[in-house]
């Protein structure tokens, strides 16, 4: 099995700076760094996480807050953070609360706390995370002076949604909102509001049904929706889970989809490309979420969080 020796050997490098480069020191030059990483790779070395955890007095563990019901994004926004945590010499500890029970009992002691929605703006979620001590980043979560979050510039790509649809001729429209307007997601629907404004359309408040971010709340949406005097030719839903509940269910009651009324959804789900017809959505770039995310967590870089959703145009809208 290789040593720390056997990579200091490769790389000509000094054990000292490999011990750095290995527990994530960004004082080491990128050429410096590169050698040690190949030798790493090379002779597949594995550094013991309890020799890293005694000699520098962390845990090099980042821990993640979670849903126990997960969907997609979910999946993807974990598996996303795992890998940047390993790229810089971390591991990634799940913690999965539920819905009812709120409170924060963590298995390990990490160095810092990420939380993703609908937790990074849950207000006795934050506080019990805060008396720990621990860097917290939340994704998503609004930008109110607690802890560190990665906004994700919802307001711009809802208002391109907005005009995209407008622009297929749609002119009543509808929006499945996120529960609370205190949620970061909310720009979803502000945004969605602006880009209608800014194609001469009105989104009257019976025409916004909020809902729980679930498959079964965009079922019953959907059917609040269709209710209305004046039904909508056109449903952007708030997150993908509830396009397709709200697809699910125009199917159901004999609605075409997108000949008779139009559904686009925010996440770009594996679930939303599978299914027929295949959902018109935002796209997230995950992965660049998820490294400025740990890059925060560990105060790493210059904390830039700039980066670009887009629209994917499939058949649903």
């Amino acid at each position: 099995m290789a040593t720390i020796k056997d990579v200091a050997q490769l790389s000509g490098i000094s054990i000292k700076t490999v011990s750095r480069v290995i527990n994530g020191a960004q004082t080491v030059r990128p050429g410096v760094r590169e050698k040690v990483e190949r030798a790493i790779r090379e002779l597949n070395y594995r550094p013991a996480l309890a020799a890293r955890q005694l000699a520098s007095g962390r845990s090099f563990i980042i821990a993640m807050i979670a849903p126990r019901l997960t969907y997609s994004y979910f999946s993807r926004i974990m598996v996303a953070t795992a890998d940047a945590c390993r790229k810089v010499g971390y591991h990634l500890v799940l913690e999965v609360m539920d819905g009812e029970d709120l409170s924060i009992t963590l298995s390990c002691e990490p160095d810092a706390v990420i939380v993703v929605p609908p937790f990074a703006d849950n207000p006795r979620v934050l506080a019990a995370l805060m008396k720990l001590g621990k860097p917290v980043v939340r994704i998503a979560g609004k930008d109110d002076g607690i802890g560190r979050s990665v906004e994700v510039h919802d307001h711009a790509i809802a208002g391109e949604m907005a005009q995209y649809l407008a622009g297929r001729g749609h002119r009543v429209l509808a929006m499945i909102a996120p529960p609370r307007p205190d949620m970061a997601a909310e720009e979803r629907l502000t945004g969605f509001r602006a880009g209608l404004a800014d194609s001469g359309l009105d989104l009257p408040d019976s025409h916004v049904v909020r809902a729980g971010m679930t498959y079964a709340e965009g079922e019953r949406a959907f059917r609040d929706l269709m209710a209305l005097p004046q039904r909508p030719t056109a449903i952007f839903a708030a997150n993908d889970q509830m396009a397709l509940g709200a697809m699910a269910c125009a199917l159901r009651l004999g609605f075409r989809v997108p000949q008779d009324v139009a559904i686009a959804g925010f996440d770009n789900s594996v679930e939303g490309q599978m299914c027929y017809p295949a959902l018109t959505s935002v796209h997230q770039p995950v992965e660049e979420i998820a490294r400025i995310a740990v890059d925060m967590a560990l105060d790493r870089g210059d904390g830039d969080a700039s980066f670009a959703h887009h629209l994917v145009i499939r058949e649903s809208a």
